[in-house]
């Protein structure tokens, strides 16, 4: 009867332990399923801002070459030429600077979001290595084979 009794106890160490591994596994499924989320909707942002820049500066190209077609004498295709370049150039600073604004929010969701879970994962291990550490009270059959 001991001996049975003995057999289970470590059965139920075992099992309590793969229920807190399976649960600590889950969690850390969710927090990366999470993660992948945040980063999809930042790359979507970040594509659609760039889709719509990409538009504005298509049709204000467009503009800029109707009116050097429409240029009369050489000073207004100078002054047109001109003006397309220089917004050329400023969306070309605009580009780079929403590129380099939307990677450092991305960069900064995803380091909170690791970091969340770092923080998750080492509660769980303590929880989990503090509940192994407590002493185990002794079975009252136990007690009982041994008077």
């Amino acid at each position: 009867m001991i001996d049975v009794k003995r057999q289970q106890e470590p059965k139920a160490e075992t099992d309590s332990i793969g229920f807190a591994f399976n649960k600590a596994l889950i969690k850390e499924a969710e927090l990366w399923m999470g993660a992948h989320r945040d980063f999809l909707i930042g790359v979507e942002s970040m594509m659609s801002d760039w889709l719509r820049r990409q538009r504005e500066a298509f049709d204000a190209s467009n503009r800029s070459v109707r009116k050097i077609c429409d240029s009369r004498n050489i000073i207004d295709v100078a002054q047109a030429q001109n003006e397309w370049v220089s917004d050329c150039l400023a969306w070309t600073a605009s580009h780079l600077r929403a590129v380099g604004r939307d990677a450092a929010s991305l960069t900064r969701q995803t380091a909170e979001r690791l970091s969340e879970a770092a923080r998750e994962r080492s509660s769980v291990l303590r929880e989990q290595s503090e509940a192994l550490s407590r002493p185990a009270a002794p079975a009252p059959m136990e007690r009982a084979a041994a008077e």
